[in-house]
């Protein structure tokens, strides 16, 4: 647990972030972070400069490493728009009930699509707060109610746990979204990083099965390959908030065996065949290790005739939808997606 010193000083870089002008920020950050070209947003240099001074993810336990990711989160999180409702309720998982957050714009025209959200943290770490402000921000921007669904992680509930839920919310969501104020046909799915990969599952598990699929998909800087070795993980597996041996250490309490990398269920980044699947909106962080199995899975469901929305930030970092509160690109980063939903949903694609 942090000391009262630490928290302060948290606070205060917290303070430093949001009132501070770009050239002091610039200058406490030191020299610029550049890689591929490209150059790191100086308030993130900052945060992942003073992010040092605390043990690293993957020599914690999956209890300390909650605990400390809750509360480092809990100091850069954005603010949230008003909201008409902000309920709890319970779905169905696969194996009982789950915790559903629900987040209702106000004034809502007619049914609008229900947007399942699944949250990051490797399928170990991550709740619903975590994902608080990003709902709300999309709840409001793309006009529908937004429904977070926290389901079973690792170690106490080992894969295909997630991937499970995730599947059993969807397909209840389906018979019950117009008790949220959505339209039973169209439901999207959507999350970041492992939820990201939580919503590509979804919509390939619905056409495998020959149920309806998602009205779209919301891949935010997804992970859609389970420990890829690959130029990105190279280039930024040192980078906050996620390195290399992070998510090693992901895997390690969620898989049963090294054999389970290769299913499409945690990896859909796998799949063979792509086609046939919902719209996609992929986002990527320049300065993550995720950046190209994103990209690549964006290509992919192109060249197979998937509508798609591409777009990369290319000075943010993994998690960049927990810092709208301290990194302003971090906050227009979410308005835009947002929009980008509203706009995708205006057009009649999905």
């Amino acid at each position: 647990m942090a000391s009262f010193a630490e928290r302060i000083g948290a606070r205060a870089l917290r303070l430093a972030l949001q009132a501070s002008p770009e050239s002091w920020v610039a200058l406490a950050a030191g020299p610029p972070a550049v890689i591929r070209g490209r150059t790191l947003d100086p308030r993130l240099a900052l945060i992942a400069r003073a992010a040092t001074r605390q043990p690293a993810l993957h020599t914690l336990t999956p209890a300390e490493a909650r605990a400390a990711t809750d509360d480092a989160l809990s100091l850069v999180t954005g603010p949230t728009p008003p909201l008409e409702r902000l309920e709890e309720h319970r779905v169905p998982g696969a194996e009982g009930p789950l915790v559903a957050r629900l987040h209702v714009p106000p004034a809502l025209d007619g049914p609008r699509p229900l947007i399942l959200y699944f949250h990051q943290g490797g399928c170990v770490i991550g709740n619903l707060d975590w994902c608080e402000s990003v709902c709300s921000v999309l709840a409001a921007g793309a006009r529908c109610p937004v429904l977070a669904v926290a389901y079973r992680k690792g170690p106490e509930h080992r894969f295909p746990a997630a991937q499970e839920d995730a599947w059993a919310a969807y397909r209840w969501a389906r018979e019950h979204a117009g008790r949220f104020g959505g339209d039973p046909a169209r439901v999207g799915v959507g999350g970041d990083s492992a939820g990201g990969g939580l919503a590509a599952m979804i919509a390939q598990r619905a056409k495998a099965e020959g149920l309806p699929q998602p009205s779209f998909q919301l891949l935010v800087y997804p992970w859609l390959l389970a420990y890829a070795d690959n130029a990105a993980y190279r280039d930024f597996g040192a980078c906050y908030p996620l390195s290399r041996e992070d998510m090693a250490w992901f895997l390690t309490h969620y898989l049963n065996d090294d054999a389970e990398r290769a299913d499409v269920r945690i990896s859909p980044g796998l799949a063979a065949d792509l086609s046939g699947l919902a719209p996609a909106l992929v986002y990527t962080a320049g300065f993550d290790l995720l950046c190209d199995e994103g990209e690549a899975f964006a290509r992919r469901l192109d060249a197979a005739g998937v509508p798609v929305t591409f777009r990369c930030y290319e000075s943010l970092t993994h998690s960049f939808t927990s810092f709208a509160g301290a990194v302003p690109a971090a906050a227009r980063a979410l308005e835009e997606i947002a929009h980008d939903v509203d706009l995708v949903l205006s057009k009649g694609v999905a």
